[in-house]
């Protein structure tokens, strides 16, 4: 017999290759870029801390708006979370996608729990992590191709991105309009999770009849979904605004023409699930986006840097602490 393979090699593998990968970059450009590199930590050790303490600040207002958009598409879901307890959730869940391989996994698990916590059923809690998942990236799509518009790109550099942003919308809202197109996944995602846990399987059907109709019936409103777009904007800003202030403490000059699309354009390059939190990829897209556009390599370097730490390694430490007062004020006494 051939011997047991674990099904969690592979991941390993990829991430190892990855990260090793990753960190032979970064030591080759710190051979390369080594008086950049210098000048760059001069610029951080002398950072403006106004700036910085603005830059932080519109981090963490950018984390709570995003949390306000789940709890107005909760309330859709007939479920009720407070809005600190949304924004303790989202710290939590930006931690554990920071940080741990195959994390944005286990950060939506953890969501959909708190969700089902909060008073939804499972259906609801799906529709709400789909619903929020189709909004924060159609909104960020849209920023950056208004960035790379005033870039004066032609129509081909833009028109994939706007391709994507209406794939996602469209179907979405033609998902909802037909759930029934989820009635077959839906049922083989429940049979296959019984015969995981080795319960009865006899009623999968039903019950995956019962998920599909129940996701089909909810209906955000018009006035919801007002409230959803304008305060996924409101975040996306907020984070631009980090951005913006980084630069402006490590004493650069902000690239206005540029600087829109050279954001848009990182925080897309993060979302590709390569390592956990886009590590390296962001600093990378960054830089060579502000470099691109005027930017001295010091200077792009330092900001990235200082911007990464606010808006997302922050995160880490802070949600991780999220994390750990959320078990214990759920933990049964």
């Amino acid at each position: 017999m051939e011997p047991h393979r674990s099904t969690t090699s592979r991941p390993n593998r990829w991430h190892i290759a990855v990260g090793a990968l990753a960190v032979v970059g970064l030591v080759a450009f710190v051979l390369l870029e080594r008086q950049s590199v210098v000048e760059a930590l001069r610029q951080v050790r002398d950072i403006d801390l106004t700036w910085l303490t603005l830059g932080l600040i519109t981090s963490i207002l950018s984390i709570a708006l995003f949390a306000a958009v789940r709890v107005v598409l909760l309330d859709a879901a007939g479920g009720r979370l407070r809005l600190g307890e949304a924004t303790t959730a989202s710290f939590a869940s930006g931690a554990i996608a920071a940080t741990v391989p195959g994390g944005g996994a286990l950060a939506t698990a953890y969501m959909i729990q708190r969700y089902r916590d909060a008073g939804t059923d499972a259906a609801g809690a799906t529709w709400v992590t789909v619903a929020s998942g189709v909004v924060a990236p159609a909104v960020l799509v849209a920023a950056t191709l208004i960035g790379f518009a005033i870039l004066g790109q032609g129509t081909l550099t833009v028109i994939v991105p706007a391709l994507m942003a209406l794939f996602l919308l469209g179907g979405f809202f033609w998902v909802t309009r037909r759930p029934q197109v989820l009635l077959a996944p839906t049922h083989a995602v429940v049979q296959a999770w019984r015969k995981l846990r080795r319960r009865d399987r006899s009623d999968a059907e039903s019950v995956a009849e019962e998920f599909v109709e129940r996701f089909g019936e909810i209906r955000a409103g018009g006035t919801r979904w007002a409230s959803v777009w304008v305060l996924q904007v409101l975040s996306w800003a907020g984070e631009f605004v980090t951005l913006v202030a980084s630069i402006v403490a490590v004493g650069g000059e902000v690239p206005w023409l540029a600087i829109l699309a050279a954001y848009g354009t990182s925080q897309l390059a993060g979302a590709i699930p390569l390592v956990p939190g886009g590590a390296g990829q962001v600093e990378a897209t960054l830089v060579v986006a502000l470099t691109g556009a005027g930017m001295d390599t010091a200077t792009a370097l330092a900001a990235a840097v200082v911007f990464r730490i606010g808006s997302h390694w922050l995160v880490v430490p802070i949600g991780w602490g999220c994390l750990a007062v959320d078990r214990r004020r759920r933990r049964p006494t």
